[in-house]
């Protein structure tokens, strides 16, 4: 991927509308966008997947959807990104088409034998830590799990789950292409801000 090392999961729990998030992290020059509301309907999804388009693709930002194949081919997004549990990924892939971005979240290293080669663009790789938005998630991996996973695949790795501000060095020093957050953007004070100072500690030396 080229979209950047900050990629940002809407949380439509926050103080702010996921349009206000989105709108706030892409002006910090974030490239990447996945909409996520796993209770939401797919109709509902959709209205929303539309109007983040509305946001992403002036700002040369690329937006996923997240779970809902559907959704993600009738909003022409940029992308879907699916858990171990959402379906066939060959199958996925062959209903999305080639053009279509495909990420999958990989907890553990046996899941990554799993994978039909050619089929997935990236993997998000976590929890790095236990997190609140999703707690439902698998054990957490830390740096030392993380870099074992990012090493035993060629495809670029994206770390996820209960990064925050400070993280950047280790997760860059694990072999990942960028990390993935939540609250760190949609729950800070000022989320541009946030998303602006995470970028610039992928970037520091």
């Amino acid at each position: 991927m080229t979209f950047g090392p900050v990629y940002f999961v809407t949380d439509p729990e926050a103080p702010v509308s996921m349009p206000g998030q989105v709108r706030a992290a892409v002006a910090a020059g974030v490239r990447i966008v996945q909409l996520r509301d796993k209770h939401a309907s797919d109709a509902d999804m959709l209205v929303l997947a539309r109007a983040l388009q509305q946001i992403t693709r002036p700002a040369g930002a690329a937006l996923i959807v997240n779970d809902r194949v559907q959704v993600a081919i009738e909003a022409g997004a940029d992308g879907l990104h699916v858990g171990q549990g959402d379906g066939d990924i060959a199958a996925i892939r062959a209903r999305i088409g080639s053009d279509m971005i495909l990420g999958l979240s990989v907890e553990t290293l046996a899941q990554l034998g799993a994978i039909p080669r050619d089929c997935v663009d990236y993997l998000g790789v976590g929890p790095l830590r236990a997190t609140a938005t999703k707690p439902d998630a698998a054990q957490p991996l830390g740096i030392d799990g993380l870099a074992r996973i990012i090493a035993a695949t060629s495809l670029p790795c994206v770390a996820i789950g209960g990064i925050t501000h400070g993280d950047a060095a280790a997760i860059r020093q694990a072999g990942a292409a960028g990390i993935a957050v939540v609250s760190a953007i949609s729950r800070a004070p000022d989320m541009e801000d946030a998303a602006r100072r995470l970028i610039t500690e992928w970037s520091a030396k």
